[in-house]
């Protein structure tokens, strides 16, 4: 019994994960400044292109084949780029 219980939370606190604020807001193509543009490596799918209010930093919605995750925007030396 004990260990059903243990499951159920984990499975509770999992899925509770995915309520979490990422502090990610919806960014225009067009408000992203020219010198962020300058800095993306060529091939990053940045169709879909955010800037979190926590870091200040970008981010694009990757689609995986099992998940779509938001991953930072990084440049050619992989440093994230923020404001």
């Amino acid at each position: 019994m004990n260990s059903r219980l243990i499951v159920a939370g984990i499975v509770a606190l999992t899925a509770l994960g995915g309520c979490v604020n990422t502090g990610i807001t919806p960014t225009s193509r067009d408000q992203v400044p020219q010198a962020v543009w300058n800095r993306v490596p060529p091939g990053t799918p940045v169709q879909e292109i955010q800037q979190g209010t926590v870091d200040g930093c970008y981010w694009y919605l990757r689609h995986g084949p099992l998940e779509t995750v938001w991953v930072p925007v990084r440049d050619i030396e992989s440093v994230p780029i923020c404001t």
